[in-house]
């Protein structure tokens, strides 16, 4: 008659340091999985803001209005898209910390930046959590004009603000 034996301590203990190591390794590549499908998202909305301020850009000069490009810098970048996104929360002058959710845009009328509060994880507390844009307006030379004097066509450009603090209380 065979009898049955079962685990001892000691393979016990190693079987359950072994699960913990690999449901922390499971851990770390999620939370990388999460920041990056946080940022492709985050590029996408841009790349989408920046369409619709090019084709808004190229109505205004078409109509021979190089001045409006000023107003065009002063105006909310999510007006622009056809739909709103679901995660813009709208215009907040400086909002307070925790006010806006993270993972959700809002507009700074006070600075007419635009700002995403990105969810920030344990493991990757390095990350800035709060990535701004504004909208800008520069002149490049024509390289169409000969001459003496060139002349400077206008253009705009909604960049990300890189020397710009990033909160890390919102």
């Amino acid at each position: 008659m065979v009898r049955a034996r079962g685990f001892t301590l000691l393979e016990l203990s190693i079987c359950l340091a072994l699960c913990a190591l690999l449901a922390s390794a499971l851990l770390v590549r999620l939370a990388d999985y999460q920041r990056e499908s946080q940022r492709v998202a985050a590029q996408g909305m841009v790349s989408a803001m920046r369409t619709a301020m090019a084709v808004r850009a190229a109505q205004l000069q078409g109509a021979g209005s190089g001045a409006d490009l000023d107003a065009l810098q002063r105006e909310n970048p999510f007006l622009w898209l056809a739909e709103l996104p679901k995660n813009y929360q709208g215009e907040y002058y400086r909002p307070r910390p925790g006010l806006v959710k993270e993972g959700n845009w809002y507009f700074d009328p006070s600075d007419r930046t635009v700002n995403f509060v990105q969810v920030r994880d344990t493991f990757s507390p390095e990350i800035p959590k709060l990535l701004n844009f504004k909208v800008e307006l520069f002149r490049e030379p024509n390289p169409n004009r000969t001459g003496e004097r060139r002349e400077s066509e206008p253009g705009i450009a909604l960049a990300q603000i890189a020397g710009k603090a990033a909160s890390t209380d919102h």
